[in-house]
């Protein structure tokens, strides 16, 4: 991966036009504009055409997966009892029913292949955040929220008494500063839209507050770290993700 951010993606380019960043750029705007892996295809078959002869470009939406897999951005999927009593992680990850209602994990099929009811989406975030501190600027700004003046206006949560509050209560914790505090979000909403079938999907979004007001609510510092599956709400249970 080091390889591919450090060699050109051809001879006489831009600084920083690198296979890696042309991975990295192709897979947000397929995010973005949610592309099918054949339209990735065909741009990259596209871009390769009219680059010069010999260039590192990635040829397909498969070694665009490959490079960006070598940011090290792994995801877990994780079985959840279909009643939403827990999830079968660590300790209780070969169990085939569940703790507490005894339902199974599996459906019942005719076929050969076991057919999951119920499954989550876990992206680990610890790396995520480590790679705060690899950036000079990002580095700084993970430092702000305890090298701030706070000018009397509440501009930021460090401002506030609930803040105040509890580096009181955690001194320990609160004498790091570089120490992170991450601020949770979640809301469900139906992915088919309102026209189509009734789903209930549940991201979660985790932010480190020890950024400044400028970044901590930005898109690049909001994480995705869990999806809760539908298709129904899940109410009370949400806490057992």
């Amino acid at each position: 991966m080091l390889e591919a951010a450090k060699h050109p993606i051809y001879d006489g380019c831009k600084e920083g036009h690198s296979p890696l960043s042309a991975a990295t750029r192709m897979m947000g705007i397929k995010t973005d504009f949610n592309l099918s892996e054949d339209c990735v295809d065909a741009f990259a078959d596209f871009f390769n055409d009219y680059l010069p002869e010999g260039n590192l470009a990635p040829q397909s939406y498969y070694a665009i997966q490959k490079l960006v897999a070598g940011l090290g951005l792994p995801y877990q999927i994780i079985d959840v009892c279909r009643d939403n009593c827990m999830i079968f992680w660590r300790e209780y990850a070969n169990l085939e029913s569940c703790r507490f209602c005894g339902e199974d994990i599996f459906q019942v099929s005719a076929g050969m292949s076991r057919i999951h009811y119920q499954r989550m989406w876990y992206l680990p975030i610890a790396d995520r955040l480590k790679r705060l501190y690899q950036s000079e600027r990002t580095a700084k700004g993970m430092r702000w929220h305890g090298e701030h003046s706070f000018t009397g206006d509440i501009s930021h949560p460090s401002d506030a008494e609930a803040w105040k509050h509890f580096r009181y209560t955690y001194p320990d914790f609160a004498r790091e500063i570089r120490n992170v505090y991450l601020g949770l979000s979640t809301d469900g909403f139906n992915p088919f839209g309102k026209g189509g079938r009734k789903y209930s999907l549940w991201p979660v979004i985790v932010t480190p507050y020890n950024l400044p007001p400028a970044l901590c609510m930005k898109r690049n510092f909001l994480f995705l770290t869990i999806l809760v599956p539908g298709p129904n709400h899940p109410r009370r249970a949400l806490d057992v993700f």
